[in-house]
């Protein structure tokens, strides 16, 4: 009801609650600021590029769009390392993607048409295609009774790598593992081989056997594992593909581990040589029915996937991507 005089009551005050947090999405009545503002466009639409996750530590990632606000672009610094380039291969063609064969997991769980049941499955992928044709894998005539020689436990973060280590037939270790295994080789000095037993990490599985082909280059970087941070090269041949279960394996112990199981190993664990041979025949005779080639179609198209991430990332934001499971481009693209 109006006050005599027709004056009307000054309205409350509302304070301003807001205290920065990312709760608060509606529009906020500001006072002028004498300094320009941002277009709209800007400072409500997302990058394009993918979202950058925080750094380990427990430090938040920055805003997203703090890249495009800054016409800055940050280089790393020159590298004293030779850039090791792969080799050219055939167009990548993901077979079941074009429905001209089952997805791998699928073959590997139901065995291939007409195969009667489960077993290996076959992946017809051109790459894969050409190393078979190219290397012998799973050798019936592998001599297991080495005489002189060492042998050495190799444990990988991710199939990843071992996709990319028979794709390329080579390896890099960490770098005491590089040093330890640089050491053994030039030790032999060719008079034997030194073997190395794959296994990925969590995999309850070793995935098979490569000879170690040539001492550890320090000065190059390979560039194609899944994490960028591997520095030194060395060639590998693969001779065993396949996976054989822990369970294969768990009785042989190591004297020179506390006597514990030759699976429960660290990298570059060697094994010695009468142990070795154990492990070498169980290998060489296990009657396997899956290995990484049956999804080595689902392997190349990650890789393709982390190959358009590194090659958009420097021009959204500084920060690397980090390895991603199960698929990086879906990762790395989503919000949380």
């Amino acid at each position: 009801m109006p006050l005599p005089g027709g004056a009307l009551p000054p309205p409350p005050i509302k304070h301003n609650m807001d205290i920065g947090t990312w709760d608060n999405k509606g529009p906020v009545t500001k006072v002028p600021q004498s300094h320009p503002q941002l277009p709209h466009s800007l400072t409500q639409q997302p990058p394009a590029g993918p979202a950058v996750a925080a750094p380990a530590g427990g430090l938040a990632a920055p805003h997203t769009s703090s890249c495009l606000h800054s016409p800055i672009r940050i280089t790393p610094g020159p590298s004293p390392q030779t850039r090791w380039v792969a080799p050219a291969t055939e167009t990548r063609v993901t077979a079941w993607a074009a429905g001209t064969a089952a997805p791998p997991l699928v073959v590997a769980a139901l065995g291939a048409p007409g195969s009667g049941g489960p077993g290996p499955a076959v992946d017809s992928h051109p790459v894969l295609e050409k190393l078979r044709a190219a290397h012998s894998y799973n050798p019936k005539d592998f001599d297991w009774n080495v005489k002189n020689g060492r042998v050495f436990i190799i444990k990988s973060y991710s199939e990843d790598d071992i996709h990319r280590s028979i794709k390329y037939s080579i390896w890099c270790s960490t770098e005491h593992g590089n040093k330890r295994l640089d050491g053994a080789f030039r030790a032999m000095n060719a008079k034997g081989p030194v073997y190395l037993l794959f296994s990925v990490n969590g995999s309850g599985h070793f995935c098979g056997v490569a000879e170690m082909r040539s001492p550890v280059d320090y000065g190059t970087s390979a560039g194609v594992w899944s994490q960028d941070k591997w520095k030194g090269k060395f060639d590998v041949n693969w001779l065993f593909v396949k996976d054989v279960p822990n369970s294969q394996l768990r009785h042989i112990r190591l004297e020179n581990n506390d006597n514990k199981p030759v699976t429960n190993s660290r990298d570059t664990q060697e094994v010695p040589l009468e142990k070795a041979k154990q492990v070498l025949k169980i290998i060489a005779t296990y009657k396997h029915t899956t290995s990484i080639f049956d999804d080595f179609s689902h392997y190349e198209k990650r890789q393709e996937e982390e190959e358009v991430v590194r090659k958009v990332t420097p021009l959204t934001c500084p920060h690397p991507p980090r390895h991603h499971e199960p698929s990086v481009l879906s990762e790395l693209c989503s919000n949380k």
